[in-house]
């Protein structure tokens, strides 16, 4: 159902159950109202695991956490950390462990964050993604997710820095999961 603006009329839920096909009966989303932070640390450097990534620790974290607007939606192997600020969400960082993906965990935790994004008034969402996260890159086009840009040596590592590419969406539209 559209409303007088054209928006998608979506509800909001405390959790999200995604498809069947997406996650096992026993995986729930959910979004906690005090995240933990050694959680979603271990969470993040077991999903981070290449040269490049930089490891949040658990300071790190709780700091990020502690932040106005900052919303965490997670199940036992990923997470995904927005902000909301006025009408604009961005995904500040977003992990699912490798022993996880392509099995619709990433699309089901994306799904819950835009819903609750929207939910919290926030029109469109931002990310940064390395040009190198093909899978990645991916299931954002397939949210909707269009480029907006290049952030040079915006990712810094070991083996030296590299690009990251700006994308952005507007939230509650039809495009939204094509």
């Amino acid at each position: 159902m559209r409303d007088e603006k054209g928006l998608m009329n979506m509800k909001s839920h405390s959790s999200v159950q995604p498809s069947p096909n997406d996650m096992s009966d026993e995986e729930v989303i959910t979004c906690p109202a005090q995240p933990d932070p050694v959680f979603l640390s271990n969470l993040h450097g077991d999903g981070f695991a290449s040269a490049y990534e930089q490891y949040w620790d658990d300071k790190a974290m709780a700091e990020m956490l502690a932040m106005t607007g900052v919303f965490v939606h997670q199940f036992s192997g990923g997470f995904i950390m927005t902000q909301i600020s006025f009408e604009t969400a961005e995904i500040l960082t977003f992990a699912v462990l490798p022993g996880q993906r392509g099995k619709g965990y990433g699309a089901a935790l994306l799904k819950a964050a835009m819903l609750h994004a929207f939910n919290k008034g926030a029109t469109r969402m931002l990310l940064e993604v390395a040009p190198d996260r093909e899978a990645a890159l991916q299931l954002y086009r397939r949210a909707g997710f269009e480029p907006a840009g290049v952030r040079k040596n915006y990712y810094a590592g070991p083996k030296g820095k590299r690009d990251a590419f700006l994308m952005e969406t507007g939230l509650g539209t039809e495009l939204n999961f094509r």
